[in-house]
């Protein structure tokens, strides 16, 4: 058994990705994530933490993303064009008082410039749930005034 480390995917390439839905949870919520499938056939979610340890990589989770991302509905082909065959750069992650904030997922950087994340949860008809590609411009817009810290950045740091 290993562990996926988020170093680990700086330079991966994406080959697919594929989303599920749910108009209403156990909760009451709609709740939208996505898979990524990667080159190498590793399929991850976009994380919510920062850490080096991403993943326990055992039959169990390897099973449930291959599983969500078989039964999972396909990207439009316009989100398509812009994610396949980028790699992962870097992830930004949100804080709140020096506190990672689960409740946002991760931006994801591509080497094509763009930024990748999705809104997982909300009230079902008031919060757009969806997978979310950002240009440079539109990511400093949506995090001005939010602390995002690069992983890279905040990894480095602690390294050394």
């Amino acid at each position: 058994m290993t562990t996926l480390k988020l170093s680990d995917l700086i330079g991966q390439e994406i080959a697919d990705l594929n989303y599920q839905y749910v108009a209403e949870n156990e909760f009451g919520l709609q709740s939208f994530h996505s898979f990524i499938q990667l080159k190498n056939g590793i399929i991850i979610d976009i994380p919510k933490f920062d850490t080096n340890d991403y993943l326990l990589l055992n039959d169990e989770n390897l099973d449930y993303f291959q599983n969500k991302f078989n039964s999972g509905e396909p990207v439009i082909q316009n989100a398509k064009k812009i994610l396949l065959g980028q790699k992962i750069t870097d992830f930004y992650f949100s804080y709140y008082e020096n506190e990672i904030d689960l409740d946002r997922s991760a931006y994801i950087q591509l080497s094509n410039g763009y930024y990748l994340t999705e809104n997982n949860y909300g009230p079902a008809g008031l919060i757009p749930l969806d997978l979310v590609i950002l240009n440079e411009d539109d990511f400093l817009e949506q995090t001005k005034g939010v602390d995002v810290r690069s992983f890279l950045k905040t990894h480095n740091q602690h390294s050394r």
